[in-house]
C-alpha cells in the first residue's frame, strides 16, 4: 500500500522565529501519524533575509543577486536545520536533504500537493523511513490556509499530572491561548511542581475534583490506576472527553470506558499509551480487517539495558544506568519481565482483532534471565536481542507471547535503542509495513498527547462553527 506524499510548506509568515518550531513540529507529526509520507519544505525564520541584507547594506556589501540567493539559502538552511533537530527531539525520524540534492518542485495547495522530483532517487529513498526536511522559499502568507471567520473560544483543558510528560504538554498548551485554556492542574505535590516551574496563577485541584469542573476536556498523565480511573469515569460519565497515556488502565477497562464515552458522547483518545510518537495504533487500525500477524518492540527500558549488556555491564549495572538515563522507573520490574510490553500489545491486539485479550494471561519471559554471553554470543553470529512483541491469528485462534527475540542486524526491530519503539505489520495478502519512532520520553509522548489534543480542538471549532451557522439559518428565517 503506497503511502500518500504531502508537501507542508513553512513560509516566514508561519515560523516566525524559534518559538513557532514546536507548532510545526505537531502539524507535520499529524500528517505523519495519518500515514502519510511528509516533505517539509522550509524558508527562513520571518525577517531573517531582510535583516541579513540589512547588515549587508550597513557594511556597504552591494546586494547583487548572487549575494541575495547566497543570503536567503543562508536563512533557509539553519531554519530547516533547527526544524530538522526539532523533529527528531520529539522522537520522529526525521532527515534533512539540501534543495540542489532534493531538486524539489511542487504544484497543488498545501496539504494536496504532487511532489514533482526532476531526480526522485534521493528524495524517495529518504522518505521511505523518514520525514523529509528541505530548504526552500516556501512564499508568502498565502500559502497556508488562513482560518477565516471570527475567532473560536479555545479548548477547556484540565490537566492530570505535571511530571516529565505533564509539564512537556502544559508547556506547549501554554504556547497556544489561541488553541487551549488550561483551566487547572492537578499534582501529588504542589510545592514540588511550583518549584518545577508550574505557573502561581493556574489552579491546582485533586484529579476528581478537576475533572468535574469546567473543562472541555481532561488530560490524563498520572498513570496507575487510582486516582486516575475515578477521574477519567466521573469525565467521561459527564460527557468530557479524555486524552490519557494510561496503558496499565486501558489494557483492563478500554471496553467498559469505551462504552461510557458512546453513551455520554464523550471522545476517549490514548494515541500516546503505545509507543510514545510511534503512531502504533493508528497504523494498526489503518490495516484493520487485512492483518495476519503483528510484531513489535515496545519497551524502551529493555532496550537500554539489552545495549548495555551487550557492551559488557552487568544487569545491574545496566538497569542502573538506565534509571540514570531516565530510561526506566524506580522499580522497572513491570518492564523488565515484560508487563508493560503485554498491556501495549493487548490494545494493538484489540485493533487489529478485535478482542481484547487479558494481558496478565499472555506468555511472556522478560530480559532479567538473560547474561552477557548469550548476548555476545548472538552478536558473534551477527544477531541482536530485542524484547519482542507478537500476536497473530491462526486457525486455532489467536497466538500472541513476549519474549526475547534474536533478530539480524539489518532488521529495523535490531536498529531500535533506548527509547526507540518499532512496530511490524503483515497482511493477509502478504504485504509487510514498518514504522519506527521514538516510543517514550518527555517529548516523543508529549507529541502524540498533543496530537490528539489537537484532534479534539479542530472537532470543537467545527461544531462551534456548525452551531453559528444554525443560528445565522435561523435568523434569517
Amino acid at each position: 500500500m503506497e503511502r500518500p506524499i504531502r508537501v507542508l510548506r513553512f513560509g516566514s509568515s508561519v515560523l516566525r522565529s524559534e518559538a513557532d518550531l514546536p507548532t510545526a513540529v505537531q502539524e507535520i507529526y499529524r500528517e505523519w501519524r495519518r500515514g502519510a509520507a511528509v516533505v517539509a519544505v522550509v524558508s527562513a525564520f520571518g525577517d531573517t533575509t531582510d535583516d541579513l541584507l540589512k547588515r549587508a547594506e550597513q557594511l556597504g556589501l552591494p546586494p547583487s543577486p548572487g549575494a541575495v540567493a547566497a543570503l536567503l539559502a543562508t536563512g533557509e538552511a539553519a531554519a530547516s536545520a533547527l526544524l530538522t533537530l526539532a523533529l527528531q527531539r520529539s522522537g520522529l525520524p526525521a532527515t534533512l536533504l539540501d534543495a540542489h540534492t532534493a531538486r524539489l518542485a511542487t504544484r497543488g495547495d498545501l496539504l494536496d500537493a504532487e511532489l514533482v522530483v526532476a531526480s526522485s532517487d534521493g528524495i524517495r529513498r529518504a522518505l521511505r523511513d523518514n520525514i523529509v526536511v528541505i530548504p526552500g522559499l516556501a512564499g508568502r502568507d498565502g500559502d497556508r490556509p488562513v482560518p477565516s471567520g471570527p475567532p473560536h473560544p479555545p479548548l477547556r483543558v484540565a490537566l492530570l499530572g505535571c511530571g516529565t510528560v505533564g509539564g512537556g504538554v502544559l508547556e506547549r498548551l501554554l504556547a497556544r491561548p489561541d488553541l487551549f485554556r488550561v483551566i487547572g492542574v492537578a499534582v501529588r505535590d504542589r510545592e514540588r511542581a511550583l518549584r518545577s516551574g508550574l505557573p502561581h496563577r493556574l489552579p491546582v485541584a485533586g484529579p476528581v475534583a478537576l475533572a468535574e469542573g469546567e473543562a472541555d476536556v481532561v488530560v490524563e498523565l498520572l498513570g496507575g490506576r487510582e486516582p486516575a480511573r475515578r477521574a477519567v469515569v466521573r469525565a467521561l460519565k459527564l460527557g468530557k472527553s479524555v486524552v490519557t497515556a494510561n496503558k496499565a488502565l486501558l489494557a483492563e477497562e478500554i471496553d467498559s470506558l469505551e462504552g461510557l464515552a458512546a453513551r455520554s458522547g464523550a471522545r476517549l483518545l490514548y494515541s500516546a499509551s503505545v509507543g510514545g510518537a510511534l503512531p502504533a495504533l493508528e497504523t494498526v487500525r489503518r490495516c484493520a480487517g487485512r492483518i495476519r500477524a503483528i510484531s513489535g518492540v515496545l519497551n524502551g527500558t529493555c532496550n537500554y539495558v539489552l545495549d548495555r549488556l551487550t557492551a559488557g555491564d552487568s544487569f545491574e549495572t545496566a538497569v542502573a544506568a538506565a534509571r540514570t538515563s531516565g530510561f526506566a522507573e524506580v522499580d522497572p520490574a513491570l518492564d523488565l519481565d515484560g508487563s508493560d510490553a503485554a498491556q501495549k500489545l493487548t490494545l494493538l491486539v484489540r485493533e487489529a482483532f478485535g478482542v481484547l485479550p487479558r494481558w496478565d494471561a499472555l506468555p511472556r519471559l522478560g530480559i532479567a534471565g538473560l547474561d552477557r554471553k548469550s548476548l555476545a554470543s548472538a552478536g558473534r553470529r551477527g544477531r541482536v536481542v530485542r524484547l519482542v512483541a507478537s500476536a497473530e491469528r491462526t486457525p486455532a485462534g489467536l497466538r500472541a507471547s513476549i519474549r526475547p527475540v534474536e533478530v539480524p542486524r539489518a532488521h529495523p526491530f535490531a536498529r531500535t535503542s533506548g527509547a526507540g519503539n518499532a512496530l511490524r505489520i503483515e497482511t493477509t495478502d502478504g504485504e509487510v509495513i514498518d514504522v519506527a519512532a521514538q516510543g517514550a520520553g518527555r517529548w516523543p509522548t508529549c507529541e502524540a498527547v498533543l496530537a490528539d489534543l489537537y484532534d479534539l480542538a479542530a472537532a470543537h471549532r467545527d461544531s462551534a462553527g456548525l452551531e453559528e451557522t444554525a443560528e445565522a439559518e435561523e435568523g434569517a428565517a
